[in-house]
């Protein structure tokens, strides 16, 4: 059972100073959809405030600006988790924290960008500090495997077009899915209007379109995300190659052993520099000037 509490432990302030670990944000979109982004400058400012540096801005920052509810979780280098919920209290171009961001060793001598803007988030509840269970997550995967005939009753027929079914999750997609070296998180807005995530890397691609995730070993967050809620997932490599999917989210074998939910994709996003974008359902390019 994962315990939660109203500020940080002691040891976050050093785990989370390391560049050499995982940090994600979720945001609100305006739509409803758990919005993801990685970044992994977020760090402790104090016991109940979170701190984290702007390198570009995307979807994220916008959303904040209309929605300062968020979620976060860092996995350090030794493989411990910590995510939680802040709500976003603002962000200074200037002063100590900006110029501790901007002379750290991976930035200061970066001559051609450094970080535009330091924001912060006031804590309101934050998880105890767990070790990732890789063995738990690896039998996870394998109920995963069981639980496809399951989750192929309960997914949405492929949307037709002259071409064929379309596939959603683009083929490098399927390929970053499918390695069993893929770190993927889920994330869906909580009752309270939070977004939460927490680490899913039991999950399996169903096809182009849907994942399938056992219960095993984090049921007990995973069964309080409603039937038809939306969610989403963040697909991750050790190469920092991602993909961002957002879709609903479907119980599977609810009061069974062999329990867990399909992901039914609505929409991907590129979260990779340089041009940050939906690539589903496709969007046009801004026409170059000239």
């Amino acid at each position: 059972m994962v315990k939660f509490s109203g500020e940080f432990e002691e040891i976050c302030a050093k785990k989370f100073e390391s560049d050499s670990k995982i940090g994600l944000l979720s945001s609100v979109a305006p739509d409803g959809y758990p919005h993801v982004a990685l970044i992994t400058s977020i760090s402790v400012k104090t016991k109940k405030t979170l701190m984290w540096g702007q390198f570009s801005r995307g979807l994220s920052k916008t959303y904040l600006a209309d929605n300062p509810k968020t979620g976060f979780l860092v996995i350090s280098a030794d493989q411990y988790w910590w995510a939680g919920k802040a709500l976003h209290s603002g962000s200074v171009v200037k002063g100590e924290d900006f110029e501790y961001f901007n002379n750290k060793p991976l930035f200061r001598y970066n001559s051609y960008c450094g970080f535009g803007a330091v924001h912060y988030g006031d804590i309101r509840e934050v998880s105890a500090g767990e070790k990732l269970p890789l063995p738990a997550f690896i039998l996870g995967s394998l109920r995963s495997a069981l639980l496809k005939k399951a989750a192929l009753k309960n997914t949405p027929a492929p949307e037709g077009a002259e071409t064929g079914p379309i596939e959603k999750m683009p083929p490098y997609g399927r390929k970053l899915c499918s390695n069993l070296a893929c770190l993927k998180f889920i994330a869906w807005v909580d009752a309270d209007g939070f977004p939460r995530i927490i680490p899913a890397l039991q999950g399996v691609p169903l096809d182009a379109n849907n994942l399938v995730f056992s219960a095993a070993p984090y049921g007990e967050l995973l069964e309080t995300i409603p039937p038809g809620a939306k969610a989403a997932v963040f697909l991750a490599n050790l190469d920092l190659e991602s993909l961002l999917l957002q879709g609903r989210w479907t119980p599977l074998n609810r009061g069974s052993r062999l329990r867990g939910g399909v992901f039914n994709i609505d929409k991907v996003y590129n979260s990779m520099l340089p041009l940050n974008r939906y690539i589903y359902p496709p969007q046009e390019l801004p026409r170059a000037y000239g």
